[in-house]
């Protein structure tokens, strides 16, 4: 009598942990995020480093990690990438269970068939892709290409996005409206291509960043309307702050470029010089046009200060 042994095959959700990230009251994104913050983050290294979006750990002094069977352990932020809103995690102590193997973004088409995996969820989640366009967010976020998918997928917060042979494609970041042909609006999700972050994970660890220059950071929330951007939140002591911007203001121009959409905005004080590059933009507030040089910053470095000042 012979018996035949099957080789034993993971499932795809031991690569997925939740995550539960605790942010101190009086941290610049606690009113906006909140101060208790769930998601979920995906292995993709087999000594244990993880994937999550960003704004779950942002600004977290605690982070808790918790595998399917259900065992715990303390977690650390090794970056926090805010280009791509990704950031590298790794518990102290090993608790995962399988990691993935990762594939392009450019590999997916309109119409390409995916699945999204959510931590305590037996089954995948069937989603499709919508489009492969371009994404603003007003806290200076910019996505040349961003995956949106249909349907809306609920637990999306880090939620890891998989081709059907199980590759990772993508690190779940939103839930938006998607309008489709016909123009009618539907939920659905946008979702981060982790090929923006996997070739550098090992530089990320070393350095907390990807390489090259540092992004500039204003420091002010956007939002655009009939090709104008206004305005519509500082962030206390940032470079927005010091310059005097206010909410209502409307960015007309970065060194005497005109600004209509969010994207270009952003383009425009990249492309302008590193972080501590002066800006001079000019501004409205619908009755009066006025001048100021804003003095960028680095935004993680900004943030790393503010909370180091809360310790004091």
């Amino acid at each position: 009598m012979s018996a035949t042994i099957l080789p034993f095959v993971r499932p795809l959700q031991d690569a997925v942990l939740a995550v539960h990230s605790q942010v101190p009251e009086r941290a610049l994104t606690a009113e906006l995020l909140g101060t208790e913050r769930h998601g979920h983050a995906v292995q993709v290294t087999a000594d244990g480093l993880l994937l999550t979006v960003g704004y779950v750990v942002l600004e977290a002094d605690k982070v808790w990690l918790t595998n399917r069977k259900g065992q715990a352990a303390e977690g650390i932020v090794l970056a926090q990438d805010h280009d791509s809103g990704i950031a590298l995690l790794r518990p102290l102590q090993p608790i995962g269970l399988h990691h993935l193997p990762w594939t392009a973004a450019d590999t997916l088409e309109s119409g390409s068939e995916l699945q999204v995996l959510a931590h305590n969820e037996k089954e995948p989640f069937a989603v499709h892709v919508h489009a492969l366009a371009e994404f603003a967010g007003r806290w200076e976020y910019l996505l040349d290409t961003a995956i949106y998918t249909l349907p809306l997928f609920e637990r999306w917060s880090g939620a890891p996005l998989l081709t059907r042979d199980g590759k990772l494609v993508g690190i779940g970041s939103l839930a938006l409206g998607i309008r489709d042909s016909e123009g009618k609006m539907n939920p659905g999700n946008l979702f981060i291509p982790v090929d923006l972050v996997m070739p550098h994970l090992r530089h990320m660890q070393e350095h907390g960043q990807r390489p090259g220059a540092v992004r500039p950071w204003l420091g002010a929330m956007v939002e655009e309307h009939n090709r104008e951007v206004y305005v519509v939140g500082v962030y206390h002591d940032a470079p927005a702050a010091k310059a005097g911007l206010q909410p209502g203001d409307i960015i007309l121009s970065v060194n005497d470029l005109p600004v209509h959409s969010m994207a270009s905005l952003f383009r425009t004080v990249w492309e302008l010089g590193p972080a501590g590059t002066p800006l001079p933009l000019r501004l409205s507030d619908g009755k009066r046009v006025r001048e100021v040089v804003l003095t960028t910053t680095d935004r993680e470095s900004f943030f790393l200060h503010y909370a180091s000042n809360l310790l004091n």
